[in-house]
């Protein structure tokens, strides 16, 4: 759009416009969030996999990607989302070893999430709604603090949200 006569851009402050600000609030609300807990999964071999400690590592389809802290035998896990251009049964949240590739453990289907959401994770990926698996951020101050129980801090971060 062409500036106003006083320089200024007019304002778009239609329906798409508004909810293009709110997903952009909460992307970088998400990129906030430097590093979750995963735990709880009640799939053996997948919850050797993916429960521990992640961190922020980058970005994919305008989202956060994490990665695990600490490999598994030689493995990097990541949690990242995909969008739906390859059709939406692929769209949503995964835990893989590389962002898009066929290899996954885990899928949350739920494509408005701005960050991977606490709960409604299917393990394995083709698999049930595993109702105890939890991916949470930690709390900002206990990170470094280290002295509130894990379940605490993370009580605590949600609360923020």
């Amino acid at each position: 759009q062409a500036p106003s006569a006083q320089g200024q851009q007019p304002l778009n402050t239609g329906p798409e416009s508004e909810a293009s600000r709110r997903m952009a609030w909460q992307a970088a609300q998400a990129q906030q969030m430097m590093s979750l807990d995963v735990y709880g999964c009640q799939h053996a071999t997948v919850a050797d996999i993916v429960a521990g400690s992640f961190v922020l590592s980058g970005e994919n389809h305008g989202r956060p990607v994490f990665k695990k802290q600490a490999s598994v035998k030689g493995v990097e896990v990541l949690i990242y989302y995909w969008d739906a251009r390859d059709g939406p049964i692929f769209s949503g949240w995964w835990f893989g070893p590389k962002v898009g590739g066929d290899q996954v453990w885990a899928h949350n289907p739920d494509a408005s999430a701005p960050a991977p959401p606490k709960s409604g994770w299917k393990v394995p990926c083709n698999g049930p709604v595993d109702p105890a698996f939890t991916v949470a951020p930690k709390a900002a101050g206990a990170q470094a603090a280290g002295h509130m129980p894990q379940q605490q801090q993370q009580q605590q971060q949600y609360s923020q949200y």
